[in-house]
């Protein structure tokens, strides 16, 4: 599990809105399985047949959508990850019903039970987001995490 550091720097700055996390969560699900450079090379034609990661047209997304994305050469052709973040387009619209942002979702967990329940909330909330995940995409997001950080350098040093 990398620490903080290790993010590119561009995937660091603390997301502004809803679909800045959405994006960054789809981003961090896309990754598993691969390495930064292949996902840097496609990340452009993912984004754009993703219609620029905004939740309610990614929410809109069919079934016959999605296999004309499963044809696109610009795109990561996962089945599940694609079905994946449609479904997680729809939670996040959910989220917005419940607590007005993705934001207040977060603050939400962190104040009832601290960091393991921010991770636990959002892996067992949204598909595709197992605990390395979780804690990736919440690390690239700007959160705040330092047992999952204490963890990390107590396995490979400081």
């Amino acid at each position: 599990m990398p620490k903080p550091g290790d993010w590119h720097n561009h995937q660091v700055e603390t997301p502004t809105n809803d679909n800045d996390y959405f994006e960054r969560m789809s981003r961090v699900i896309f990754m598993s399985g691969l390495n930064w450079a292949t996902l840097d090379k496609k990340w452009p034609g993912i984004k754009q047949a993703f219609r620029g990661f905004e939740i309610d047209a990614v929410a809109a997304m069919s079934e016959p959508y999605v296999d004309t994305l499963m044809q696109n050469p610009d795109v990561i052709r996962n089945r599940p990850k694609i079905t994946a973040i449609i479904g997680n387009a729809r939670e996040f619209q959910a989220l917005k019903d419940e607590f007005g942002s993705f934001k207040s979702y977060l603050d939400s967990l962190r104040s009832t039970g601290g960091e393991e329940a921010l991770k636990a909330g959002v892996a067992k909330r949204f598909a595709f987001m197992g605990k390395g995940t979780t804690v990736i995409f919440l690390f690239s997001a700007g959160e705040s995490l330092p047992e999952a950080t204490r963890e990390w350098e107590s396995r490979h040093g400081k």
